[in-house]
Parts: C-alpha cells; structure tokens; sequence
C-alpha cells in the first residue's frame, strides 16, 4: 500500500507541479471593445494624411486562449452594444494576434505568380496592438514587393523574410477602441 502511495505521488506531482494557475499569455488584451476610430493612408510617410473610415464592425471582443498549444489573442465579433451578442465559439483567424519575435501581432503573408516563372509579388501584412488609458490601438502596417525569384525558387509567402529588404511599405491603417 506504502509502494502504491509513493508511486502515484511520484507519477502525479510533477503532473500538478506543471499546471500554472496564472493568467494565459496575452490576457492583459482580455475585453469587450468598441471602435471608436478607423483611418487609414495610402502610404507610410508621416506627411500624407490619415483619412477617416467608416467603422463597419463598431463591437469586438478579444480574449487570450490556446490555439493548438500555441498562445493566442483571439479576436471574437460581436453584434451588438453587450459582451452577450459575441459568438464566443468563434474566432476570427484574419484577426487573432500571435506573438511572433517577442511582440504581439496579427500577420499574413501572401504571394502570387505574375509576368511568367521568375516573377513573385508577395505582401506581408502586420497589426501591432498596444493598450491604451482607455482601451487600445491597432497599428496595421503593409508591406508589398515584385521579386524575381532565383533559379530552383517557387513563388510562396515563406519568402517574405528572405524578401523583406526589397519590399516597399504600401499603406497603414489606425484603429482605436475603447475597454468597455
């Protein structure tokens, strides 16, 4: 009986030892937000001008969870004006935020073939949140370049990291949100 005790004690601590009762990455996100600021411009010099936006989708949710096993910010519509219009079961993948080099961020990348086999146009696209006083901001940031691939190479979206020095900053985007 002593055996059998000491046994299960030896197989189950470390099972409890590894749980982690702390919040799960990306939790200071956690909340019910309404936008209350869309822009977006054209380039990425800060001489052009922010042009306001409609705001198309004023209600979201974002809520830190496991995709996987890998540590997300997961991005959840709403409806309407109460945290109990958003479909809790669904995330929306275009907007979850990954933490990627250290930094929370949305990303996509994403390439096409044009102008016969040696031609590559990639895009590489990033959204930085950064809480605010009241709520937070999303920075987007968009990245675009025609490449000429080298010999052996096919045209995938894995090549925006060897390509990214030849790509040229094509428009931003400026969102604001209140916690509420």
């Amino acid at each position: 009986m002593k055996t059998t005790l000491i046994a299960t004690l030896l197989i189950c601590l470390p099972l409890f030892a590894a749980c982690d009762d702390g919040e799960p990455a990306g939790s200071e996100y956690n909340g019910f937000y309404q936008v209350t600021l869309s822009q977006e411009r054209t380039s990425c010099s800060d001489q052009d001008a922010w042009t306001d936006l409609d705001i198309m989708e004023p209600y979201f949710k974002l809520a830190a969870q496991s995709f996987f096993g890998t540590p997300i910010v997961g991005w959840i519509s709403c409806t309407g004006e109460t945290e109990d219009t958003c479909d809790d079961e669904t995330i929306d993948l275009m907007g979850i935020f990954v933490k990627k080099d250290g930094t929370w961020q949305q990303y996509m990348t994403t390439s096409s073939s044009g102008g016969g086999e040696t031609i590559c146009y990639l895009t590489y696209r990033q959204g930085i949140p950064a809480l605010t006083e009241s709520g937070l901001s999303i920075t987007v940031t968009r990245w675009e370049g025609e490449i000429t691939l080298e010999a052996g190479e096919e045209c995938d979206p894995d090549l925006v990291d060897k390509y990214f020095d030849q790509m040229d900053c094509t428009q931003m985007e400026y969102l604001e949100a209140t916690r509420l």
